[in-house]
């Protein structure tokens, strides 16, 4: 059915439409009786939307029709919304007026204090990673990595790693939505069966992607067969833990996140000492041990909650098809962001080049290190979203709480220049992360005696993939930026499609230069598909914030 469009069409212009015939003056002549039930609806649902709203609070309160003739002098009870209502919105205005036509939100006092928590709370995704870190300067082996892995051993790994998170990343993101959902409305047992229900599609969806695999690369060769078991072993180990990790994040116990990363070195560092079994059956125990760790953990924090919740909500989730379709659109969402994010790499490892390679996909070291050296940058740049959207959503709940529609302009562009302003904040960020990350890598230069150190700087290919990957990462981070807004208002396909464009776009540039010069250049799909997403994604944030007060009435 074709959407037909109305001139300047916003969801508050609807609303007023339908009480033209209502006159202001009128709430002059408000006697205090009708004033003090105003107050009553506007404390039982702050800022009514419409009449509608304020005739079902005066229903839920006991009115009747009988009431409004006898108490307040009006024909029915809808009469009497049309007075009540209007008192609202009077009162609103005139609490406008008193302090200036502007709505206090925040104080600016609290800015830094917000700031730092929430940025710090972005952080929070490097834990289990700065942990990995430490553990391979202390051991030179942490829970799913080797300082002394060969190519060949890296790319089990690699292989087996990027996998986990293509499969198991749309999982972790649809948890993001459905178990958090009912979390935040105390639902404990709901969540539990809700994450439950999602592990058990993410195994099934993990099994079946490594059985096939593991078919066809029997009657396709493209590696050996032990070499392909190790690398779904990897895979099915690391996508298991990526999801169980999912509600300790959720839920905010990074702590614990570390600990079990931490943890899992445990079985590692004893088969590495005490036995001849090598690196990679030693990495399957530690992995296997933190996998246990987290749903024992997992287990124990829900049954708790559960056992304290009073009134246990016993509906089924099964069988919900709007909420299903929700979740879906996010799943496809966080299966994307993945690709985007690793997909260069596949790319690369797959081009030949002037060397010939033993098999379609070969870790390429310098390449990768470049690679993981810029995503520093990344993670210290997208931190600050954390931030960006609780602002937002600090703003959003006032605004709408007190925001008459009759004010819909100042409504937009309060956010508009929100918008601007964190956009170009970011911007800042994302350049001083980059800058930091080189002269913070670079002063590990001064350790050349190392070898691995030595190692790390001696390639150019490595500069050259940090800096153009630098460059990609920021603008991917704006691509997100843009995203989380869309997220936040349920306005899922405005993030899908420029994301899903970037994709298309980071794979057709990738293979394109990669083949056409040599393997380093497949960074340059990272890059353009970057700027796809950026470009993409703003035109959707232009079509959002102008029509905000429409896309977040409908949201809910």
């Amino acid at each position: 059915m074709k959407k037909t469009k109305t001139d300047k069409s916003n969801f508050f212009d609807l609303q007023l439409n339908r009480y033209e015939d209502i006159n202001p003056d009128d709430f002059i002549s408000s006697d205090e009786k009708k004033k003090k039930l105003a107050a009553q609806v506007i404390e039982n649902v702050n800022n009514p939307l419409d009449r509608w709203a304020v005739c079902a609070t005066l229903e839920s309160m006991g009115m009747r029709d009988i009431d409004a003739q006898k108490e307040y002098g009006a024909k029915d009870l809808f009469e009497l919304g049309d007075e009540i209502y209007l008192i609202c919105k009077m009162n609103f205005l005139l609490k406008l007026n008193a302090t200036n036509d502007s709505v206090n939100i925040e104080k600016i006092e609290n800015q830094f204090f917000c700031f730092v928590k929430y940025y710090s709370r972005g952080l929070s995704f490097m834990i289990p990673i700065l942990g990995q870190i430490a553990l391979l300067f202390l051991l030179r082996y942490s829970l799913w990595a080797y300082i002394e892995f060969t190519e060949a051993q890296a790319t089990i790994v690699a292989i087996g790693t990027i996998l986990s998170f293509l499969v198991t990343g749309g999982f972790v993101q649809a948890a993001g939505r459905e178990v958090l959902y009912y979390l935040n409305g105390k639902d404990y047992k709901l969540a539990k069966d809700s994450y439950l229900r999602l592990f058990k599609y993410n195994t099934l969806v993990v099994s079946a992607v490594g059985t096939f695999l593991f078919i066809a690369n029997m009657v396709f060769p493209f590696f050996r067969q032990q070499m392909l078991i190790f690398s779904l072993c990897y895979f099915l180990l690391l996508g298991e833990l990526w999801y169980s990790l999912s509600l300790l994040y959720l839920i905010k116990h990074y702590v614990v996140v570390l600990l079990i990363t931490v943890l899992g070195i445990i079985p590692v560092h004893l088969i590495m000492q005490n036995t001849t079994w090598g690196i990679f059956y030693a990495h399957f125990a530690g992995l296997l041990f933190a996998n246990l760790l987290a749903w024992f953990y997992n287990f124990i924090w829900l049954r708790r909650k559960i056992k304290k919740q009073e009134n246990i909500n016993q509906a089924s989730i099964a069988k919900r098809p709007i909420m299903a379709y929700i979740v879906s659109l996010y799943f496809t969402y966080g299966f994307l962001y993945f690709c985007f994010l690793f997909i260069d790499r596949i790319v690369s490892w797959s081009a030949y080049g002037n060397e010939v390679q033993p098999y379609i996909i070969w870790f390429k070291t310098p390449y990768e290190l470049g690679m993981d050296w810029a995503l520093i940058s990344l993670f210290l740049t997208i931190a600050l979203l954390e931030f960006t959207i609780e602002r937002f959503s600090r703003l959003l709940i006032p605004v709408q709480q007190n925001l008459s529609g009759l004010l819909f302009d100042k409504f937009i562009k309060k956010f508009k220049n929100f918008y601007r302003n964190q956009i170009l904040l970011l911007l800042v960020f994302g350049v001083v992360s980059i800058v930091i990350t080189y002269l913070g890598v670079t002063y590990l230069k001064r350790y050349s005696h190392v070898p691995e150190v030595r190692d790390f700087f001696s390639n150019p290919i490595t500069y050259f993939t940090f800096f153009v990957a630098s460059i990609g990462y920021l603008l991917m981070a704006i691509g997100l930026f843009n995203g989380l807004f869309f997220l936040t208002l349920n306005r899922l396909k405005f993030a899908i499609l420029p994301i899903l464009a970037a994709v298309i776009t980071n794979i057709f540039f990738g293979i394109l230069l990669s083949r056409w010069f040599d393997y380093e250049y497949g960074v340059f799909g990272l890059l353009i598909g970057a700027a796809v997403f950026v470009f993409y994604s703003s035109k959707k944030a232009k079509k959002f914030f102008n029509k905000l007060d429409y896309y977040y009435y409908s949201a809910y």
